[in-house]
C-alpha cells in the first residue's frame, strides 16, 4: 500500500463521526508493549461483531477531534526483552492473524503509524491466551461479554454454500462431475418415471 493511499484511508476513518469500536486513535505511543497486543486482539474481535473486514489502530492522532499530531513511535524498532517487538506479538497472537503494519508520512512533519488488523473469524483473537474486545471506548477482556464471544464463534463463512457468480461448469474438475452424475443416477433409483428423464438430462453437461 502506497502512501496516497494510506493517506485516503486515514481521512476516511477521520471523517467517521467518532471513535468507533473497531478503529482506535492514539495521540502518540502505546505502552507497556503487552498493550499493543491486547488492542490487536480486541480491535480483531471488535471488528468481527460489527461485520467489518478490518480493525484499525492509527498513532499519531487525536482521539478527541481526529486531528492530525503525528507520532515518533517507531514499531518496526521496538524490541521486547531480546525479541523483536513484532515478532514477539505475532508468536502470542492466537489463532494466527496477518495484521499489517504501515508508516505514513501524512505530511513532511508528521508521521502516522497505521496497524490494519483482520477481523476475527470462526473463534475469537486471542492475545497471551486471553480473548480482549473494544466496547465504546474501553478495551475489556472479552470472557466478560459471551453473547459477543458467541457472535465471533458464530462468524465461520460457509464456503461451500457461497455462490461464485463467475464460476461455469468449466471450472469444475471433471472427474468431480462425473461422480456427481454417478451418485445422482444411484439416488434415482427407485423412481421409474423420472429416471429416464433426469439421467438423459444430467448426460447432456
Amino acid at each position: 500500500m502506497d502512501n496516497q493511499e494510506l493517506i485516503t484511508i486515514i481521512d476516511e476513518l477521520r471523517d467517521l463521526p467518532k471513535e468507533t469500536e473497531w478503529v482506535e486513535f492514539k495521540l502518540s505511543t502505546i505502552k507497556p508493549n503487552e498493550k499493543l497486543g491486547e488492542y490487536i486482539s480486541g480491535l480483531s474481535n471488535s471488528a468481527c461483531i460489527n461485520n467489518q473486514r478490518f480493525g484499525y489502530l492509527l498513532l499519531g492522532i487525536d482521539d478527541k477531534d481526529h486531528s492530525i499530531k503525528g507520532t515518533i513511535y517507531n514499531f518496526k524498532n521496538r524490541k521486547q526483552g531480546n525479541d523483536e517487538l513484532e515478532f514477539w506479538i505475532r508468536r502470542l497472537l492466537s489463532p494466527s492473524i496477518r495484521f499489517e503494519h504501515f508508516e505514513c508520512q501524512y505530511n513532511p512533519q508528521m508521521k502516522i503509524e497505521v496497524f490494519r488488523i483482520p477481523a476475527a473469524m470462526g473463534e475469537p483473537t486471542n492475545f497471551q491466551g486471553k480473548p480482549f474486545i473494544r466496547l465504546a471506548s474501553s478495551l475489556t477482556q472479552l470472557k466478560e461479554y459471551p453473547h459477543y464471544a458467541k457472535i465471533i464463534y458464530n462468524s465461520q463463512e460457509d464456503w461451500s454454500a457461497k455462490i461464485i457468480k463467475t464460476a461455469t461448469i468449466d471450472s469444475l474438475d471433471p472427474k468431480a462431475i462425473q461422480l456427481a452424475k454417478t451418485k445422482y443416477k444411484e439416488k434415482q433409483t427407485g423412481h421409474p418415471i423420472m429416471q429416464k428423464l433426469i439421467i438423459g438430462l444430467i448426460d447432456c453437461f
